[in-house]
């Protein structure tokens, strides 16, 4: 990760070291409905619904009762905290030994440690970590700092004073049979019979947990950078989603998937680091900059997709998208497999309410496909009922109709398996692709950087006349 180097020398100057300690201090708690999503944060929701939370902590932490304000305790490492709903009420323990009930949510807060440095020009620089910057020691080697070395520096009354690496706050969160752990700030809030844990972190850290979550970190690093403009426009487009519920966005494929700290990756984070706060915008606004694994050779127009028509988001032909992972599968099912998912898959519609269950699907036809020609867009699925009457269900979405038929991507072509009377027994689809074809492939994007294309040439390519900001757009 690329870090600001300044070199000096441990024998002809001294540094200034002024500690600090900086609380970064919460707002007062705000009511659920006041969330609002600041550009260069983000609050996501990382559980929700639980019964439990077990957390315990690198680095140093400070847990307040967001209610009152009041500080709880600075955790320690080792130490592992369970927090439990009881009604309104956060039940608090630590190492066993119970700490109280605590109206409302409770909030683990970092401390940081801030350090004056200064550099070889003369210039002050403030750094809360030592990580990234290069020493020219006393026998004129150049060594960089890393996040867990010791260093020492001569005072301006010739002591030796060993200095404080500012090292990395983690918390780590046991969840679904796992420990993961994220940067920033956690808050535990009590939501019905349950706790909700939302993570609040700069927008910049985020990404780095999201990047190697969405994009293979051993693809090209313009590739990289690309999925980084186009991840933060996609969530600053979001910020505020699920305001209701106290957070921004979830981790999930429902937003973009998010997994902290241990996706982190060396690559993945150079590329969010060289494109920082960098958004796309179309006319002037923020664009929802969907994405995509393989495009299957071909990306659609937004309306043919979903409903809405999107400027940005218009159907090309993408033959840089080629691999072999996702193209020219196959999957085949019996007409009684074919029930099965069609009616599984059913169950996520509404129409306003739940469709029907087939008892038998007996006919699956192509009514209509994309401008492109490429992905089919409205598709009959025909059938009975248990008691034998007709039914018919009309899938007019392409997205849809990936999903109803349990597909990688609507971009197929179906051959039915018939017996001698003409009925159906079964289908055999052959499709390209994974995903719904919207915006940019991520495939796609790399093979264009492997042609030579740099990350401002893959999004323009994908996003149709949108221009790219600093700043996250402000």
């Amino acid at each position: 990760m690329p870090g600001i180097k300044a070199a000096f020398s441990l024998r002809f100057m001294y540094l200034s070291l002024v500690f600090m300690v900086m609380t970064f201090l919460w707002p007062q708690e705000p009511a659920l409905a006041d969330v609002r999503g600041n550009r260069d944060t983000v609050r996501v929701g990382i559980a929700q619904q639980v019964p439990e939370v077990r957390l315990s902590f690198q680095g140093r932490y400070r847990l307040v009762d967001a209610h009152s304000g009041k500080l709880i305790a600075e955790t320690s490492p080792g130490e592992t905290w369970v927090a439990a709903n009881v009604g309104e009420f956060t039940m608090l323990n630590r190492n066993g030994d119970n700490q109280g009930l605590y109206k409302g949510s409770i909030r683990a807060e970092e401390i940081k440690s801030e350090q004056s440095i200064l550099s070889g020009s003369g210039t002050l620089q403030q750094k809360d970590s030592l990580s990234g910057l290069a020493v020219l020691s006393a026998g004129s080697g150049l060594r960089y700092i890393n996040d867990s070395g010791d260093l020492r520096a001569l005072d301006g009354n010739g002591r030796v004073t060993a200095m404080s690496q500012g090292g990395l706050n983690l918390f780590a969160l046991e969840k679904y049979g796992r420990t993961a752990r994220y940067r920033g700030n956690v808050e535990i809030m009590p939501v019905g019979a349950g706790l909700t844990v939302i993570n609040e972190l700069p927008m910049e850290h985020y990404l780095y947990g999201v990047v190697p979550a969405e994009m293979p970190a051993s693809f090209p690093l313009e590739a990289l950078k690309a999925q980084a403009v186009a991840g933060r426009t996609y969530v600053i487009a979001q910020l505020g989603s699920y305001g209701n519920q106290g957070f921004d966005v979830l981790d999930s494929q429902q937003n973009q998937v998010y997994r902290g700290y241990d996706a982190e990756h060396l690559q993945t984070t150079r590329a969010v680091d060289e494109t920082a706060g960098k958004v796309l915008v179309y006319r002037g606004q923020l664009i929802s900059a969907f994405f995509h694994s393989s495009s299957g050779g071909y990306t659609e127009n937004c309306e043919d997709v979903w409903r809405d028509t999107l400027g940005y988001i218009r159907a090309r032909e993408d033959p840089a998208d080629f691999n072999s992972k996702y193209y020219n599968w196959t999957v085949t099912y019996s007409i009684e497999q074919l029930t099965r998912v069609v009616n599984d898959k059913l169950k996520s519609f509404s129409n306003p309410g739940p469709y029907p269950e087939f008892f038998l699907v007996t006919d699956v036809k192509e009514v209509q496909r994309t401008s492109s020609g490429q992905r089919v867009k409205r598709l009959l699925i025909e059938g009975c009922d248990a008691a034998g009457n007709p039914m018919q269900v009309d899938i007019n979405n392409s997205d849809r109709v990936r999903v109803v038929l349990g597909l990688n991507s609507s971009l197929f072509s179906m051959q039915k398996d018939t017996d001698t009377n003409g009925k159906l027994c079964g289908v055999v689809i052959i499709g390209s692709g994974l995903g719904h074809g919207l915006g940019m492939s991520q495939w796609g994007a790399s093979g264009l950087a492997m042609k030579g294309y740099n990350y401002q040439d893959i999004l323009q390519y994908y996003y149709t006349g949108v221009d790219m900001l600093n700043n996250y757009g402000a």
